[in-house]
């Protein structure tokens, strides 16, 4: 029976055995009624809501004696459920069940009580038995099919201790430390489920996963079904998708502990003149007044007061003038932020400095927390608790001037030592508190991550790792591990933090760096990350990754919006696109780079060849043009003297959007975006994005975005440009599209009309023009076509 009427009630009533839950016995009799969105479950032992809120998408919120709690921040405090879609809901006498067109759930009330999960093809993907009494003891536990892997849970640890990507036998949920990260979440390659928990920890088993120490009253879960990206986007829609970055962040960023505003003036002129490109130098203690009396610690380190570290580092920082230079050589500053601060004067036990006194006065301090020496001053200092507003509103107000002469990112750091929520509420305070102050992006990056922190602005890096190719090689797989638990933006100290990296070890780790969602280097106090530290091997190589990065800055920005409605970043693990190759269920030595390229960096020294599994399909040698069909294992080769190749390969049936690099974002205005085209059989689809890299202007509809697709069919090939949307306003006049893997063409149309065949030059010359030319590049014949852009447009390749 279906009841198509809101309101509809049907019940269900059953006397059931009497059980015991925490030692009382309880006779219980269910009644199952119909709400808008699923079924209400009321019994003597507690209630319970079975809802759809989306088409793959079923809650379950189970309330032991009608115990409920609030929502931990995991879950995304402005979470919009989406218009409800088509429901049905049946009954059958002990029976009420709800479904979509993708999903259905239902709950029995023989006993003992049962909630199931399946897909549209009635595959169970989720059971729970005797969910009350799991509820009342913080646990749930969930039947699957036998031998699934599981991924999601945890990261990795910054010591190399064999673990990868499944998370078989569970994990605990925890923030961490040091680069960790958590999430109390599990995905398969067919559906995944979220727990909305404060910590706890997964057991799994063959055919079931064990969630205890629930930090709730009740037990709230939310199942999912899909591929990988498909439950990905929609755990992100449930825990808060992460807003647009600032493109300088999508750069090449020097991370420095030790320096002077003397150095970094010179170090940005020797990356100038060298036309290495850089976005950003991000700051150490060095950059404030660390010690000094009066929000020394929130200051510019530009005087000369009792207690300072090391005073007067940054003469024209307070002022502005010194941010004003930088910027004007295309660079950014950001700055080291911890969550503690100083206690007492210098000399003295008992006489607090003025920031001290106020925290003390307000209650301001982690519970429990107690004074510790800072290992900076070796002065006593305390952790501040940020998950209390009064903190992050005094914290920021303390800030804004800083923010304001010129510090537009933020670097958190030694706030894992705490609880899973302090360093999201560190990130929170910097961007309620910017974006109360600014319309400028806000950014920070963080050393560990717990879910929901992403929607902050939040970035995270694996923290102080040591240098060498071991460290290095073990980053692939703690960066895949991360990405899997909802952080999209994940960083590491490039060259190793502790240490002094070799040449080659420097190379190859800028090389796989120009591959993660942030790239950025950093090192211990005084080791410098410059390329030409290394010696002009390894300047070589490590300029050509970054300019390599730089050229692609289109494609990565278009992908940094596809995550800011999916939580779908640019890097993805293997096993997201391709879930069913089983040779990919734990694969942490390669990845995509957005849609349409798997890299797969070289972390061995002195290797010759360099082993890479390529999926199935038709692939091709970014560098050397080579066609390659996939499902196997090639012999990539290498030359172990110039540290130059990276292993990189184009997906047959992908859009890869270019630019010319320049020294930084924004340099100079693009007029042009390059397309190279890759078609096959099966759509390509590119969505091209831009807008003014720094405001949140693009939420009220200041941006431009235009989706290109391109296909085969016999001897036709078909890009279609559609209507561009958005009111954003900017350079870009045309597009150069290379037509890759089809026979020379004959005839092109555009919009039914054909266009000029050109030579080569005066294509590759021209700036403007509508033109057309058959020539070889190292993929082999190509056809290239230079068309407006701004306008909707259809081309016909003959």
């Amino acid at each position: 029976m279906k009841f198509g009427a809101t309101g509809v009630t049907f019940f269900v009533f059953l006397i059931i055995n009497s059980i015991s839950i925490l030692g009382e016995p309880v006779s219980q009799k269910c009644q199952v009624s119909q709400t808008t969105r699923g079924v209400h479950v009321t019994s003597g032992i507690g209630v319970m809501d079975l809802e759809i809120l989306g088409s793959n998408l079923v809650r379950v919120d189970i309330q032991p004696y009608g115990k409920t709690s609030p929502r931990t921040l995991v879950m995304d405090p402005n979470l919009k459920v989406p218009d409800l879609a088509p429901v049905s809901i049946h009954s059958d006498g002990d029976l009420g069940q709800i479904a979509s067109s993708e999903i259905q759930a239902s709950v029995t009330c023989r006993s003992p009580i049962t909630v199931s999960v399946s897909d549209a093809a009635l595959h169970k993907l989720v059971e729970q038995v005797d969910p009350f009494a799991q509820a009342a003891g913080h646990n749930v536990n969930l039947l699957h099919a036998p031998n699934e892997n599981l991924y999601g849970m945890s990261g990795l640890s910054m010591k190399e201790d064999g673990g990868g990507l499944t998370r078989n036998k569970g994990a605990k949920v925890l923030a961490g430390v040091q680069g960790e990260a958590g999430a109390p979440w599990f995905f398969t390659a067919h559906y995944g489920v979220l727990i909305d928990s404060d910590g706890g920890a997964f057991d799994a088993k063959s055919d079931e996963v064990r969630f205890s120490g629930d930090s709730r009253n009740d037990m709230e879960y939310f199942v999912m079904t899909g591929a990988p990206m498909q439950v990905i986007s929609t755990l992100s829609a449930l825990t808060g998708h992460p807003p647009l970055p600032p493109k300088w962040t999508l750069g090449f960023l020097n991370s420095q502990w030790g320096s002077t505003e003397a150095e970094l003036k010179q170090i940005a002129s020797t990356y100038r003149a060298k036309h290495i490109p850089l976005d950003a130098f991000i700051m150490d203690f060095d950059w404030k007044a660390w010690g000094e009396d009066h929000y020394g610690e929130w200051r510019w380190n530009s005087t000369s007061s009792q207690g300072s570290l090391k005073p007067d580092q940054f003469p024209d920082g307070a002022s502005g003038l010194f941010s004003k230079e930088m910027q004007g050589e295309g660079i950014h500053l950001a700055g080291i932020l911890k969550p503690r601060i100083l206690l007492y004067k210098l000399g003295s036990t008992t006489e607090m400095l003025e920031a001290a006194a106020y925290a003390q006065a307000h209650d301001l301090w982690v519970p429990s927390g107690k004074e510790y020496t800072d290992y900076a001053t070796g002065r006593l200092a305390r952790d501040l608790d940020f998950s209390k507003p009064e903190t992050r509103s005094w914290y920021w107000q303390h800030l804004e001037s800083t923010f304001d002469a010129g510090m537009t990112g933020w670097w958190n750091d030694e706030a894992d030592n705490s609880n899973n929520f302090q360093f999201l509420n560190m990130g929170r305070t910097l961007y309620d508190g910017q974006r109360g102050h600014s319309n400028l992006r806000v950014w920070s990056i963080n050393r560990n991550y717990y879910l929901g922190a992403q929607r902050y602005g939040y970035a995270e890096w694996s923290g102080d790792i040591q240098t060498g190719f071991g460290s290095m090689a073990h980053q692939r797989m703690r960066m895949l591990a991360t990405i899997d638990t909802g952080e999209p933006h994940w960083s590491m100290d490039t060259g190793g933090f502790s240490g002094h990296p070799t040449p080659e070890n420097y190379a190859r780790w800028m090389e796989f760096a120009a591959f993660v969602p942030i790239d950025r280097v950093h090192g211990d106090i005084d080791e410098k990350r410059q390329p030409w530290v290394y010696g002009p091997v390894a300047e070589l190589a490590a300029t050509k990754a970054i300019r390599l990065r730089y050229s692609l800055l289109p494609y990565i920005y278009s992908c940094e919006r596809i995550a800011t409605e999916t939580g779908i970043g640019v890097v993805r693990p293997l096993f997201w696109l391709f879930p069913d190759d089983p040779k990919l269920v734990n694969e942490g030595s390669s990845w995509m780079f957005g849609d349409a390229l798997l890299v797969s960096p070289v972390v061995t020294p002195g290797e010759t060849e360099h082993s890479v599994y390529l999926p199935a399909g038709t692939w091709y040698d970014y560098f050397h043009g080579t066609k390659i069909e996939g499902g196997k294992t090639i012999n990539y080769p290498i030359n172990p003297n110039t540290w130059e190749d990276i292993p990189l390969f184009v997906r047959a049936g992908s859009i890869l959007a270019s630019q010319p690099p320049q020294d930084y974002t924004g340099q100079q205005p693009i007029p042009e975006i390059i397309l190279d085209i890759f078609p096959t059989a099966q759509e390509a689809r590119f969505v091209y994005y831009d807008d003014d890299g720094a405001t949140y202007a693009y939420e009220q509809g200041e941006y431009y975005r235009q989706s290109v697709q391109a296909s085969v069919s016999g001897e036709t090939t078909r890009i279609s440009l559609e209507k561009p949307s958005g009111s954003f306003h900017f350079s870009l006049r045309s597009y150069l599209i290379h037509m890759h893997g089809t026979k020379p063409a004959t005839t092109v149309l555009l919009n039914g009309h054909p266009l000029l065949q050109a030579p080569a030059n005066e294509l590759e010359t021209s700036a403007s023009g509508t033109l057309w030319v058959n020539r070889e590049d190292k993929f082999g014949p190509v056809t290239t076509i230079r068309i407006p852009a701004q306008q909707e447009s259809s081309i016909e390749i003959r």
